[in-house]
């Protein structure tokens, strides 16, 4: 069953790129925290979350709708929509319930930017930006973090060189979300892709493929279990699927 909704780091000491791994100190609560993105001022109920994905992402302003899928079979066959603009996502579960990774399907910006004019969104960011902006508010909620920093794997976009409009397999396939690096630092990471809607290594693909932005997320209670140590780093999200070839 599927559900419409409605819409509705700088670190410490430096700026990050977008493009490089991202360190936050939280061993000093209340010191060293990220600083939180202009984007999302509060964590997101998880049935809303794909929609704050898509405002830090894409930096979009409309009203946006949301599918929210029960069923993952439901999930791999939906499109991102402009109409709406109407986005999808699956949620992720372990055994026992505990939510630990959502899985978005967004619209990229340059189709919104063409559709609802300039200002609207854009520029596209990165999956780690939502991440990132998440990890600003957990942080802030515990208070003896086990992990002295936190590291977001710029080593996100998935590629598939042979078959470019054939990339959603790849990035269905099981990942990691979390892993602890040989000095102890939580390694934070991501998939996603883009497939802009004016780009014209897609122009022969049927218009429901394109003007995509797609995007793994670490869960924020999984994130907030994991840093407090009541979860440890190590859960996998994703399944392998096999598709059609778009018609």
């Amino acid at each position: 069953m599927s559900r419409i909704r409605p819409t509705r780091l700088r670190t410490g000491l430096q700026r990050l790129a977008a493009t490089v791994t991202a360190i936050t100190p939280l061993a000093c609560a209340g010191t060293h925290l990220p600083k939180a993105d202009p984007a999302l001022s509060t964590l997101p109920r998880p049935a809303d979350f794909c929609l704050a994905a898509e405002r830090v992402v894409s930096r979009a302003h409309m009203p946006m709708q949301l599918v929210v899928h029960e069923d993952f079979d439901a999930f791999v066959k939906s499109k991102a929509s402009i109409a709406g603009p109407t986005l999808q996502q699956f949620d992720w579960k372990d055994a026992a319930g505990n939510l630990v990774g959502i899985s978005c399907k967004l619209k990229s910006s340059d189709h919104l930017l063409q559709v609802y004019g300039p200002g609207s969104a854009g520029p596209d960011g990165r999956c780690q930006d939502m991440n990132r902006a998440v990890l600003a508010l957990v942080a802030r909620e515990v208070s003896q973090p086990v992990f002295a920093r936190v590291l977001l794997d710029p080593d996100e976009t998935v590629v598939n060189e042979k078959e470019p409009g054939m990339t959603g397999p790849d990035w269905l396939a099981p990942f990691t979300l979390t892993t602890v690096d040989a000095d102890g630092s939580l390694r934070i990471h991501s998939k996603g892709f883009v497939v802009d809607f004016l780009d014209p290594r897609y122009a022969a693909l049927p218009e429901r493929f394109r003007g995509v932005h797609y995007c793994h997320f670490i869960a924020p209670e999984q994130l907030r279990a994991v840093l407090g140590g009541s979860a440890p780093a190590g859960a996998v999200i994703g399944r392998k699927v096999a598709l059609p070839p778009p018609r």
